[in-house]
């Protein structure tokens, strides 16, 4: 869910200016951190003592745990307004039905098209087959979710671009880091699309090369897609890093 927050400083009186910059700059780091995590998505200081941020969190209890639990400066922030922000295609929904009672039944939402996200899908793997990465990238929405397999302390500090990443300029620069890595020689799609929904599966023969020494190896990559509206949000891969590993440590 989206929550409106209003918050303001309360500080006056009770700490210098030099104690204040010092909780700022916690504060700030704090801020960062969440907008990286995706938790809070818009932040705004509208004056010296007071800001508004629109954050993401499951529940107003959870908001609430990391509002009063982790945040510096909470002993000097009262939460003047608190608002649960809906999606507008729930309250599109809602009009439709004319503002349904509690407890009545919304209409059913629109069925998803399987031959559009195979069709989407499809583009995606040709465009990547071909090293068309710029036609493949305008298919992926600008706050699309990449997750690229867990780092493994210790077994994965080889590859630093793993993990996962949000918004499409977060998933280029994680790209970016791979490119200074590895090299790719071919790239194949394996047997057909698997379809289900706004869900398309595919596996993936990648052959690379380590930059560092030269050796190279071959990966097997499960590539799970979800479409919408025609863009792809959310872009997840699972595959076996030993033989990159192999490779990188020249075992």
């Amino acid at each position: 869910m989206l929550f409106y927050v209003q918050m303001r400083w309360n500080y006056q009186g009770r700490i210098n200016q030099d104690q204040l910059w010092a909780l700022e700059e916690r504060e700030g780091e704090h801020g960062v951190a969440g907008i990286r995590a995706g938790f809070v998505q818009l932040y705004k200081v509208v004056s010296q003592h007071r800001i508004i941020a629109i954050v993401k969190a499951d529940s107003l209890e959870d908001l609430d745990r990391n509002s009063m639990g982790w945040l510096p400066m909470r002993e000097y922030l009262d939460f003047e307004v608190v608002w649960a922000l809906r999606d507008y295609e729930g309250f599109l929904g809602d009009v439709k039905a004319r503002f349904p009672r509690p407890g009545a039944p919304l209409p059913a939402p629109g069925s998803v098209d399987p031959a559009a996200t195979r069709e989407i899908a499809a583009a995606w793997f040709e465009n990547l087959s071909a090293g068309r990465s710029e036609e493949a990238l305008k298919l992926v929405h600008p706050d699309v979710i990449w997750d690229n397999v867990p780092p493994v302390p210790g077994v994965t500090d080889l590859a630093p671009w793993l993990g996962s990443y949000r918004g499409l300029p977060a998933v280029l620069k994680s790209f970016e880091v791979w490119a200074a890595h590895s090299r790719m020689l071919s790239f194949a799609l394996l047997g057909d699309i698997m379809v289900d929904g706004a869900r398309a599966v595919g596996i993936v023969h990648e052959h690379a090369q380590c930059i560092a020494n030269g050796n190279e190896y071959d990966l097997q990559v499960a590539t799970f897609l979800t479409v919408r509206d025609r863009r792809i949000v959310e872009w997840r891969v699972n595959w076996d890093v030993s033989p990159l590993v192999r490779a990188y440590r020249n075992l």
